[in-house]
């Protein structure tokens, strides 16, 4: 790679810098589900317990290592808890300047850096206590050993490498899905050209360590896939198994932009596909990768009858907005040559720029007007409007919440004859639910009567699609 000029260091700085600012603010905000429940069940427990407890894919084994010891050394806060996913979040941001910069050239490198600092999802994923920043991270170190390690194979790099997409691993096992399409990229490369055994050692050893980290684990690690794969016989996890979901997930998170989203999506695509085809010539091996690790992750949750949630694809994050980076400088130039005007090229390219930040500023300012999910708003709401002599309860998937982490600690209910005997010695019984499409799939009748017999007093929307709370009181 060419070296690097002193102002390409200093603008990176001053990007990641931006990138740190945004992802702290906000990053104190209160916790959703998923964070709750990697907390109260794994993060809180002993080391022991800790390390070999793989009874859910909610735990994201390397996450919850570095969770734990960020809360133990600074206490219990969802920003300490959140630590970590931030810190690796913005080291992302580095990882995507190392692939872009060879392939894309100084500027668009530096503006697919900046475009994914103000990148909505990407500062979400960062203020999430989940594994994705970090496989993010590590997904966009292997790749970037990966192609060190074909140019110049070295011992070194590809010990590297091993541990790496070890890690990758260790973090989620839906790294796989990705890391497979290294493997199809070194398995044609190798036919075209042998390297030597350096880069099967590579695979061998990342495989080797995955295996040794998971063996305590492994009888866990078959069930919990086995339940995941079995939810799809309820509807409301069926349709998870519909890949025109994610489309649509996409398309919904671009709702804040009101009567722009579609003008938005028409032409991200067009940027998106014309960036694709730029690189693919410039850089087909990195090209390859990040191309074929989509149809490769979608082919193979499919053929387990896997849940395809658009989370698993956030490695991809990175080489998108390096698609866009190079687009709009591509279309930018293109249109000016066309006016016969090419010293128009670069201003176009910065209005461009100015353009898409702008779009994520207004999703971004949802992000922080709003939590991911607002259990604590339920909260206030019923403190605020119930009697003395009112009972408060939780049903469904907002119990665990309300049962393992949130105050005041409300009795669980667990079937509508609970909240009849809870009704006979309260004026009203306040009911909090979440989820509400997931819990009707196995609690039906109890949230017809609920829905048919109690008043629904708020409703309070969240960042999280489909995690809306919801406050019922009887009648």
């Amino acid at each position: 790679m060419q070296q690097a000029k002193r102002w390409e260091f200093f603008a990176l700085g001053g990007l990641l810098l931006l990138a740190l600012v945004l992802r702290v603010v906000g990053l104190n905000a209160p916790l959703w589900y998923d964070e709750i429940l990697t907390l109260t069940h794994f993060v809180r427990e002993p080391w022991a317990k800790l390390l070999t407890d793989f009874s859910s894919l909610n735990n994201h084994m390397l996450y919850s290592i570095e969770a734990k010891i960020s809360v133990g050394l600074l206490g219990e806060s969802a920003w300490a808890f959140r630590l970590p996913a931030m810190l690796l979040g913005v080291a992302s941001l580095f990882i995507l300047w190392l692939l872009a910069r060879k392939p894309a050239g100084a500027i668009p490198a530096l503006v697919a850096v900046f475009l994914t600092a103000v990148s909505y999802h990407h500062v979400w994923f960062s203020q999430n206590a989940r594994g994705y920043t970090q496989l993010l991270f590590l997904t966009g170190l292997a790749t970037w050993l990966f192609l060190r390690g074909m140019e110049r194979p070295t011992w070194r790099i590809w010990t590297a490498y091993g541990v790496t997409i070890a890690a990758c691993m260790y973090t989620h096992l839906s790294a796989g899905f990705f890391l497979a399409s290294h493997g199809v990229v070194a398995a044609v490369m190798l036919l075209r050209d042998w390297r030597g055994f350096r880069p099967v050692y590579g695979f061998a050893l990342g495989g080797v360590i995955t295996v040794l980290l998971h063996l305590p684990l492994f009888s866990q690690v078959i069930s919990a896939m086995n339940d995941v794969s079995k939810g799809k016989t309820s509807a409301a996890m069926a349709e998870w198994v519909n890949p025109l979901r994610m489309l649509r997930e996409v398309i919904d998170s671009l709702g804040a932009l009101g009567p722009l989203a579609p003008l938005a999506l028409t032409g991200g695509l067009l940027v998106i596909v014309v960036g694709a085809v730029t690189l693919c010539r410039r850089a087909p091996v990195l090209s390859a990768i990040y191309l074929l690790s989509i149809p490769i992750a979608m082919a193979i949750l499919l053929a387990l009858s896997f849940r395809i949630w658009t989370r698993y694809f956030l490695v991809d994050i990175l080489y998108i907005f390096l698609f866009i980076a190079v687009g709009l400088d591509v279309l930018s130039q293109w249109f000016a040559r066309t006016i016969s005007l090419p010293g128009l090229g670069r201003p176009l390219y910065i209005l461009a720029i100015v353009v898409a930040a702008g779009a994520s500023a207004v999703l971004l300012v949802r992000n922080y007007e709003h939590p991911k999910q607002d259990f604590e708003g339920a909260i206030q709401l019923i403190n605020k409007l119930k009697s003395p002599n009112d009972a408060t309860t939780s049903f469904g998937l907002a119990s665990e919440p309300f049962n393992t982490y949130l105050e005041p600690r409300w009795p669980v209910v667990k079937s509508y004859a609970d909240l009849t005997k809870l009704r006979k010695d309260a004026s009203h019984v306040w009911v909090v639910t979440a989820f509400d499409d997931h819990v009707e799939e196995y609690q039906t009748a109890t949230m017809d009567e609920i829905r048919r017999t109690y008043d629904l007093v708020g409703e309070f929307d969240g960042t999280l699609g489909g995690g809306t709370v919801r406050v019922y009181r009887s009648r």
